[in-house]
């Protein structure tokens, strides 16, 4: 995208439905969700192709971020930074596009306005005064004080279980909107509706990803195979056209890419073991291992560095998740650091074919999906041959060792074996994750530390309902 569209310096935020995205969400930002070929965050930045760009995230978050951000390189990021005062393009990091959807956004945003849909803002071109304004407004929505309360209200919501009205949905949207209405008269602000696309459920990016998967693909000048790669013989290549295979990747013997129902995007330095067999729409990250045998479902993504086997279908693997054997796993969302072992599988699909619910925010919700797995968070470890329902969700540093089916929450910092469920200690969590960590030669820092202990006081405020 030109500068004759966008401002050159972009800034991405966070809102306040971050909760919905637990547990996810609760050591990265929502814009740092994978979905496609990349982030939510790293799509708009690749689009608009801005000069600059600002991170606005919850405040435990900001020095992990900054760091990681740093480690990949690429365009700098000031992470939580102060706002110019020249005009800025905000866009919400759940925001999702396709085709030429945010290229019409922008055209149509002039300056010194504010898009919101339903009382949340989508997006905003704003300068000098406005603009800090504006960054204040945010920055009170994802505040150390906000999400304490959040916690606070996640565990009201779960400690009326039945007795919870299923309308009670707090008073968060309608306070949103008068806030933000609020906002715009005293700056001066013209707000205007909008109808675009905000993900707003983890099992939205489950959803959205085929089609994201295809869209980065079109939007990529990237085509065909890098002549640093190398395709042993006997490797087929089906709808060669759409398949994409970046440079010093390595594709065994008997190994089928058949893109017939959609872009195959395989990144720099992947290694994929003989007889593999993998459906497009998929992406496949730097650094990524495809064992042997392996059949990898339409719709899946699997972030860098990742080391995947067995069966996989319509899910997402962040990266360095970890699921080397055989086993299934069918429309899930596998954070980062992720271990699944041996055997392991996931019920994507109710024996009454029915609508699956799945717990988010201190409560079962009907997702309005017939096929749906697991929501497993960062750190988290299932043990050979467990279980996992339809809809499950295991939270961050959860550690599930069952024969039967495991629960379908299981609740941040625990241990769920029958019968037992105790609970992690931090300090063996953290010596846990830096073992892990220093095997894929990736530095556990002093600041990942803090971001642990920030999880888990967060996870204790909530009563164990993250």
């Amino acid at each position: 995208m030109h500068s004759t569209t966008s401002p050159p310096i972009l800034c991405i935020f966070e809102d306040d439905r971050y909760p919905n995205f637990f547990p996810l969400s609760l050591a990265r930002p929502v814009f740092e969700l994978s979905i496609g070929t990349h982030t939510l965050k790293d799509r708009l930045v690749d689009e608009i192709d801005p000069q600059s760009v600002i991170l606005l995230c919850r405040p435990y978050l900001a020095a992990v971020l900054a760091a990681d951000e740093e480690r990949r390189g690429g365009r700098p990021c000031a992470v939580n930074g102060a706002v110019p005062g020249e005009e800025i393009l905000f866009l919400n990091g759940r925001l999702l596009a396709y085709g030429a959807e945010l290229r019409d956004l922008l055209a149509g945003l002039a300056a010194g306005t504010v898009l919101r849909k339903k009382g949340t803002i989508v997006a905003a071109r704003l300068s000098g005064e406005r603009a800090i304004s504006l960054a204040a407004h945010v920055g009170a929505m994802i505040s150390d004080e906000s999400v304490e309360r959040a916690a606070n209200e996640i565990k009201r919501i779960a400690s009326l279980g039945d007795a919870l009205d299923p309308n009670d949905r707090g008073d968060g949207d309608a306070a949103r909107g008068r806030a933000l209405a609020k906002w715009g008269t005293q700056n001066g602000v013209k707000l205007e509706e909008s109808n675009v696309r905000l993900v707003s459920q983890c099992w939205q990016l489950i959803g959205e990803n085929r089609a994201c998967i295809d869209d980065d693909f079109q939007k990529s000048p990237l085509r065909g195979t890098s002549p640093e790669t190398e395709l042993f013989k006997g490797v087929e290549l089906i709808n060669e056209n759409d398949i994409v295979i970046g440079s010093d990747v390595e594709v065994r013997s008997g190994t089928v890419l058949d893109a017939s129902e959609g872009a195959i995007v395989v990144a720099n330095g992947v290694r994929i073991e003989p007889n593999a067999i993998i459906y497009g729409p998929c992406a496949i990250g730097e650094g990524s291992i495809v064992r042997g045998g392996a059949k990898i479902g339409h719709g899946t993504t699997l972030g860098r560095q990742c080391r995947v086997g067995g069966e996989v279908e319509e899910s997402i693997f962040f990266p360095f998740g970890n699921k080397q054997h055989d086993g299934f796993v069918g429309h899930s969302c596998a954070g980062s650091w992720v271990n699944i072992g041996a055997g392991s599988c996931t019920s994507d699909l109710k024996n009454n074919y029915g609508l699956v619910r799945s717990w988010t925010a201190g409560r079962m919700r009907d997702t309005g999906r017939r096929f749906l797995g697991a929501t497993i968070g960062d750190h988290a470890k299932v043990a050979v041959n467990s279980r996992l329902d339809a809809g499950a969700v295991v939270g961050f540093n959860a550690n599930v060792m069952t024969s039967g089916f495991a629960p379908k929450f299981v609740s941040s910092f625990t241990w769920r074996s029958e019968p037992e469920f105790v609970l992690c200690g931090l300090d063996d969590a953290i010596e846990t994750a830096r073992t892990m960590m220093d095997r894929r030669s990736v530095p556990f820092t002093e600041a990942r530390a803090e971001l642990f202990k920030a999880v888990f006081r967060l996870c204790r405020l909530a009563g164990g309902s993250l």
